[in-house]
């Protein structure tokens, strides 16, 4: 397994880890907003690098989380939300 897979993995289950010490484990269900800047620090990644970059691409690009289209953009803010893909 790749060094990029492996961190977009690893940023996933910080994100969910992170959302259910804030909200329970039962609320990270389909559409959730995942925390992924959030899981980048926890994970010692900055989210200004290559590898969070590079993360972020491989779980979109896997389908494990989407843009959320409901969200309005901030400069440099990114909202994310996890998929049915990504929850398995």
């Amino acid at each position: 397994m790749s060094r990029i897979t492996e961190d977009a993995r690893a940023l996933l289950r910080a994100a969910q880890q992170i959302h259910a010490e804030r909200h329970g484990s039962q609320t990270f269900t389909l559409g959730t907003h995942v925390p992924l800047e959030a899981a980048a620090q926890r994970m010692g990644i900055s989210p200004d690098r290559f590898r969070y970059y590079d993360a972020v691409k491989e779980l979109e690009y896997e389908a494990a989380i989407e843009w959320d289209t409901r969200a309005r953009y901030g400069r440099g803010n990114t909202h994310y939300v996890i998929t049915n893909r990504g929850l398995d």
